[in-house]
Order: structure tokens, then sequence, then C-alpha cells
């Protein structure tokens, strides 16, 4: 089982990429490059200088007539005072997916004893980002070396985005999972959940919110009962599960992978005897069937037997 889900984890993740890589590279150049959309806005990042000020940078971006081409008025402030102040003109190019690569072209300055600008002179800035409805992060040189920056939104060009429509969007893979679904399984003892081997019936119904952005699930069993959540972190853009059961085990984890219907989710937590790291498949490819398994699970850092795979049919 092992060897299946770690192969089924690669090519997930080959085939996202695979797809993404060879869509980037067949856009007419009168298109616009998938993520520029939520370019335009105002951004905002704020830090603690180590004096102990608040640095601000501000930078306001418009677009212009060609696609995939900005202009954008960066502020700097410390403890609210104006220190620098400039425009850039700059375009962007797909790298992969909606990440993008910045390319500076030209910048001026301002002058803040008399407000005047100084003549464009030209930019070779680069570095890549990736922006969406709420945050835009940016690296810029490396990975380890690099400065990564994340900057928030403070208003948006469309009012009509909101984190309601973004949550709809990123849960809407997993309507699949929507319904009530039950089976049977001849369950192993499990120390980490706490309870002893038996065969268990069990009963999985699981919804939309009423507003679609949140899935709320419960897990019932003769001698287990678990609540859980899932929803869109929009700091972090992960799916992200949170459950409690009542053997007083209380997770959290996020989806790594997810394609064909098969969903991959990572967990971790705390349980009355240590702490839980496991992985889950959900399988949903077949019609009608809901495929649980369970893989590299630790108790406290030690392997431990993983659950039997369990097959659950849906009833309505």
């Amino acid at each position: 089982m092992r060897t299946y889900t770690a192969t089924l984890l690669a090519m997930i993740v080959c085939t996202i990429c695979q797809t993404k890589v060879s869509a980037d590279h067949h856009l007419a150049n009168d298109d616009q490059v998938a993520g520029a959309e939520f370019i335009p806005g105002t951004w905002v990042r704020e830090t603690i200088t180590p004096e102990g000020n608040v640095w601000s940078m501000t930078k306001t971006i418009v677009a212009r007539e060609k696609p995939n081409h900005y202009v954008e008025v960066v502020t700097v402030t410390v403890d609210g005072e104006l220190t620098n102040k400039i425009e850039v003109r700059f375009s962007v190019e797909p790298v992969v997916g909606k990440v993008l690569k910045f390319v500076g072209q030209e910048t001026r300055r301002m002058n803040l004893e008399d407000s005047t600008w100084s003549s464009w002179s030209e930019n070779n800035f680069r570095y890549v980002f990736q922006p969406d409805e709420f945050f835009w992060n940016e690296i810029i040189q490396d990975l380890d070396n690099g400065n990564k920056r994340k900057f928030r939104r403070i208003n948006t060009l469309d009012t009509q985005v909101s984190y309601k429509d973004l949550a709809q969007r990123k849960l809407e893979q997993l309507a699949g999972m929507i319904g009530t679904w039950e089976g049977e399984v001849k369950q192993t003892e499990n120390v980490a959940y706490g309870f002893p081997a038996h065969t268990q019936q069990i009963s999985h119904p699981i919804q939309f919110a009423r507003d679609k952005t949140m899935i709320i699930w419960n897990w019932t069993s003769d001698l287990f009962q678990a609540y859980g959540a899932i929803s869109y972190n929009a700091s972090t853009r992960d799916i992200v599960i949170n459950y409690h059961t009542s053997t007083g085990v209380q997770m959290s984890g996020k989806l790594i992978a997810a394609e064909d219907n098969r969903f991959l989710w990572e967990r971790e937590g705390h349980t009355p005897t240590g702490v839980l790291r496991e992985k889950c498949l959900i399988d949903l490819s077949k019609p009608d069937i809901f495929r649980h398994v369970i893989f590299d699970r630790t108790l406290n850092g030690i392997p431990g037997t993983e659950d039997p795979e369990i097959i659950l049919k849906k009833v309505k």
C-alpha cells in the first residue's frame, strides 16, 4: 500500500506540473497571462525594523493599454512618515501555472522635498511572484537566500471579489464528497484513535455549509465519532481540514495533491497517547464509491499499524 500511494502521489504531482507547463507555452501575444488578472489594486506590506519602527511599503498598480503591462507607484513609510516614492513600468511573463515573472522596464523617483519626478530610467529588475484575490507573494533571488515577501490587498479594482467567491471556487473540486456514505469494515485495534478491534459500521454524511464556504462532515460508528470541517485558508492558499473525535483526538491537515477525483491529505495532531501524523487518501474516482486509505502513520514518531482500507457506498 505504501508503494501504491507513493506512486500515486508522484503521478498526481507530475501530471499537474506537466499540464500547467504545457499550457503556459501557447500564449498568443495579446493573451492575458493566467493569474495577471489579480495584479491591479493596492497592496501593502508592513514589518518592524531592528530599531522598533514600523516600516511599510504600499504599491498601487494599474494596467496599461498593452496586455500584461502595468505601472505601479511604490511608497515607503517609516512610522507613517514618507521616506521614498517611485513609479515603475513593468510587464509580466508566465513561469508555471499562475506563477509570474516581474520584468522591470522603466523607473522614476520622486524628489520628496518638492514633489517632482525624475526622468524615466531603464529598470532591469526581475523576480517571480504570484498574486490572488487577497495576497501577493514574491521571491527575490532564490528560495534559500532570497527575500520572500508577502503583501496583502487593501482594496481591489473588482469590488465583487470576496473570500466567499474564492472559497466556493476552491472547494468546488471536492463536490464529489457531498452525500451520505455508509459501509462496514473489520477494524484492527487503533491505539492512535483509541478504539479496539471490532467490526465498524460506518455512517459518513458530508455536506456544504449554506453558503458553500465550508464542507462539514461527521463519521459515526458504535465506538467512535468524529466531527470536522474543510475550508480554504486564503493566507497559505491551502484547503485545510480540522476535526475532533469522541476519543480525544484533535487533528488538522491540508490537501497536498488532487487529481481525477482522488485527494491526498496530510494530517497531524494530538491524541491522549501522543502526537499523531498520517496521510489519508480519499478516492472518489469510481461512481458512488468512497475509498479511504491511511498510510505513513506515526505515533510519537514511531511507525504504527495502518488501518484497513475502508470502502463506503453512497446511500443518498
